[in-house]
């Protein structure tokens, strides 16, 4: 099937790694018949089960479990890096990015220009409203299959 991209905006939250737990519950409850039919009644259990590995992977943010921090480009399978300081800056042109910032680098994603570069995994980074205060967490990531 090949790689594809994804990525969801949640509210903030300041533990990332909550934000991303309750981000792929909700994507599961969103299409939970089809992870059912699998045999998985939560994002834990596909995890655990390894059901999106088996089947090509779930071309969203249930291909990841964990947030990381770690250098550039380390992240591994199944991990979500944040990118913070100097990166946002290199990545967005603002320690403060907005929204729409984000969203208009994600479109470059798939020139290969924008982190993660390792299939399997993604990045975060807090997003912010037009007073500069943090509003959200965008979560984005590539598939590998």
């Amino acid at each position: 099937m090949g790689a594809s991209m994804w990525s969801y905006v949640t509210p903030w939250q300041a533990q990332e790694q909550r934000a991303l737990e309750a981000l792929r519950e909700a994507v599961f409850a969103r299409d939970a018949g089809y992870w059912r039919e699998l045999g998985a009644a939560s994002a834990a259990e596909l995890d655990a089960g390894g059901v999106p590995a088996e089947e090509g992977g779930a071309h969203s943010v249930l291909d990841v479990s964990r947030v990381v921090r770690c250098e550039a480009d380390t992240e591994g399978a199944g991990e979500v890096r944040v990118v913070e300081g100097a990166e946002v800056v290199e990545l967005f042109g603002t320690p403060w990015p907005s929204r729409e910032a984000v969203e208009a680098a994600l479109v470059r994603v798939g020139d290969g220009w924008l982190p993660p570069f390792g299939r399997g995994s993604g990045c975060c980074t807090a997003v912010h409203g037009q007073d500069g205060r943090v509003v959200g967490l965008c979560f984005w990531g590539v598939t590998g299959d």
